[in-house]
């Protein structure tokens, strides 16, 4: 909400100011720390209250009118002094200096000020008034400025008193703008009070739209049954709008009726709007079925073969509405003769309603020549089915399109019964789309006691079987599954299926904490293996790490089978960690091919990126000086510009003067310029002086030019 500027009321007055600071009122400044809640409390009479109130809100006021409106209220000044004084006043459990905060600021209503400050004084009014403010507020109501006549407006409809209801009123009775007329009944409305009944009525036939449709709204908030009548003919006169409204005021009433249990009255209303259409059916279906019995459902099921979507949802909401077991037999005996989107409707509603016993319609339905039928019967199935679902789901999980996508979240949501055992059973059907897809939902659940189970389709015949049960152990089989999932990929002779299981491997490994015992399962099945089998297993150990790992990949770099050592190079290149780096180097180093060499440097460059910065660059620079080729140290020079160590700047530095890797070297410099450049201001400045020389790069050159800057400023300083 705005905060209104005080012209003449508050501003002028610090609380640390002058008049704080006056000999004749030497405790003013305490009395106010004391009121706001800032300094300690002082037990008075309700007496003494009045007058200790009055008197710092008197003392406030002297300098009312030495500023104007535009200049704002800065902290600190005494508008503000005054809001934090009625907050605190109008805290739960101290109601003496709340009546006593509230009575001096209604007090001083009367001084002639302009209109924002009196806006503010009401505004706290509006807080902390009761009974006590009612008069001042009243007399508000009829002020000739209109932002005051509203400030006491609003403050009375919020005020609790029934003084501020009587007040309202007889400014209702005496206004004749229709505007203001309109804003009392708002205020009116806003309460709810029993007592505005007959007054509402009458206003609710002005001629007036705008004051009928506020007293129309005021009546349909209080909720009294007899102002029905009123407002059903209201919705026969004036504008198209007045007369929406309404509408819109019936349904309101109807729903609070419905609320405090008076659901004849509001069934009643709910069915005369039954024939008024579009929105207005909707929300009258819905109340039926909120105030509506057995006997009602038949005028919903009716319904629910509305060609407007709107009304069908509307019937699928009013379905779920009613209670009791008619209404889910009314809606399955209702479902065979149906229209397709009809059945949709009531299938939803069924859903809807959560009742199981309407699982047997809903699978009926799932075989439904309609496809929308289906798909509506398959979600429901996954909400409200058990485990006779199971099969019926998976049936349609093995398609394609809406129906596999809501058979698939279907079996994944199924939650009455034990789902899982039917799941399982599934592994030992004849077709293998269903066994992919009922090992595809329990791997969805996390059914970790598959893994048995899995194991053994782990090998089917069937592609499709084989791979899903192996990338299922992959998601949830334990540790336990290694040996046996170690065993499949030795046996098997596909390469997909190889690396599905390889894949696998490494998942179920890096679940397990133990490095080293987890890789013992394939360092027995390496040790006796042969062909793609090893090669595959190799990569696994590359992989999931480990010293003994690190050993037997080692020894394999040295095989005389070409195809082994190529795949312990790419097993070493692949290593997890650091440990590999000097084996990596060394192979580089030691083997002619120029392929596994790139393989090699390459996972060298990569392992050394996750050790800790000095650690990082010596390795990187060992790298550089061994690499033999520009490619290998541009790739060295990229990793050492994120190095953020003097040696790699030192390292960089000294291969600008290479010009098959100076462009390369002076990127480099200029990045580790970034992060160096106060720790070493007198290398960093020579490295990017040396790669501005070099680089004939655009971005390298501008990044330069803005770090030797920062360097210089830097050295300066």
């Amino acid at each position: 909400m705005k905060r209104y500027p005080i012209a003449v009321l508050f501003l002028g007055l610090l609380l640390a100011g002058a008049v704080l600071q006056a000999a004749e009122k030497p405790d003013l400044k305490e009395r106010i720390n004391e009121l706001s809640g800032q300094g300690p409390a002082v037990q008075r009479t309700p007496e003494q209250l009045d007058a200790v109130y009055g008197q710092v809100l008197d003392a406030l006021a002297p300098d009312m009118a030495k500023n104007t409106v535009s200049q704002g209220i800065p902290a600190g000044f005494p508008a503000v002094t005054l809001e934090r004084i009625a907050f605190h006043a109008g805290r739960p459990g101290a109601e003496a200096e709340r009546a006593a905060c509230s009575k001096a600021i209604a007090a001083r209503l009367a001084l002639e000020v302009g209109a924002p400050d009196r806006a503010w004084l009401i505004r706290q009014l509006e807080r902390i008034g009761r009974a006590e403010a009612v008069p001042a507020l009243a007399k508000a109501l009829a002020d000739k400025e209109p932002l005051v006549r509203e400030s006491a407006r609003r403050a009375l409809q919020k005020n609790p008193a029934a003084e501020a209801n009587a007040a309202l009123q007889a400014a209702l009775l005496s206004a004749a703008d229709p505007a203001w007329r309109v804003a009392l009944l708002n205020a009116l409305a806003e309460r709810r009070d029993a007592a505005n009944l007959g007054l509402l009525l009458k206003e609710a036939a002005a001629e007036n739209d705008d004051v009928r449709t506020a007293a129309v709204v005021g009546l349909a908030k209080i909720g009294d049954q007899s102002a029905a009548e009123t407002i059903a003919a209201a919705m026969q006169r004036g504008s198209p709008r007045a007369q929406r409204a309404a509408v819109n005021a019936y349904l309101m009433l109807a729903e609070a009726l419905s609320a405090k249990g008076e659901k004849p009255a509001a069934l009643a209303m709910y069915k005369n709007m039954l024939a008024a259409g579009g929105l207005a059916k909707c929300a009258a279906l819905v109340g039926i079925g909120r105030a509506g019995s057995a006997a009602d459902l038949s005028t919903i099921l009716a319904a629910a073969a509305d060609d407007d979507a709107r009304v069908r949802g509307a019937c699928v909401e009013a379905l779920g509405l009613f209670a009791g077991p008619e209404a889910a037999a009314a809606i399955v005996a209702k479902l065979p003769a149906a229209k397709a989107e009809t059945k949709v409707s009531l299938l939803r509603a069924l859903v809807l309603r959560g009742d199981r016993s309407a699982a047997p319609a809903l699978a009926a339905a799932a075989e439904d020549p309609d496809a929308k039928v289906q798909l509506a019967a398959l979600v429901g199935l996954g909400k409200i089915g058990d485990p006779s679902a199971v099969p019926l789901l998976l049936k349609a999980a093995a398609t394609s399109g809406e129906a596999q996508e809501a058979a698939r979240q279907g079996l994944l949501i199924l939650s009455h019964g034990e789902i899982d055992k039917p799941l399982l059973a599934a592994l030992a059907g004849q077709e293998p789309k269903v066994r992919a897809e009922a090992i595809r939902a329990l791997a969805a659940r996390n059914v970790v006691a598959a893994t048995p189970a899995l194991l053994k389709a782990a090998e089917d015949a069937e592609p499709n079987v084989r791979n899903e049960a192996v990338h299922a152990l992959g998601v949830m089989a334990p540790s336990d599954a290694m040996p046996g999932l170690t065993a499949v990929l030795v046996k098997t002779a596909d390469d997909a299926s190889r690396t599905e299981a390889a894949n696998a491997l490494v998942l179920i490994a890096n679940r397990d904490r133990d490095v080293e015992g987890r890789a013992e399962p394939v360092l027995k099945a390496v040790a006796s293996a042969s062909g793609p089998a090893k090669h595959a297993l190799l990569g696994v150990l590359g992989r999931i790490g480990g010293q003994k790992s690190l050993a037997c990949v080692v020894a394999a770099v040295k095989d005389s089978d070409e195809k082994v050592k190529d795949a312990a190079i790419r097993a070493l290149a692949e290593w997890p960690d650091a440990t590999a780096a000097p084996e990596l180097l060394a192979a580089y180093l030691g083997i002619a091919d120029e392929t596994q060499q790139a393989v090699a440097f390459r996972g060298y460059v990569r392992v050394c990126r996750t050790r800790p910065e000095a650690e990082r660059a010596a390795l990187l620079v060992a790298g550089l000086r061994a690499a033999k080729r520009p490619a290998q140290k541009k790739e060295v020079l990229g990793a050492l510009g994120e190095a953020r160590h003097l040696a790699a700047l030192e390292a960089v530095a000294a291969c600008m003067d290479d010009k098959a890797v100076k462009e390369e070297a002076a990127a480099a410099a200029v990045r580790l310029a970034r992060d160096l450049g106060e720790r070493h201001p007198g290398p960093v400045k020579a490295a990017l002086k040396k790669a501005l020389q070099v680089s004939t790069s655009e971005h390298t050159q501008r990044e330069g030019k803005e770090a030797l800057d920062r360097a210089e400023r830097k050295s300066k300083d």
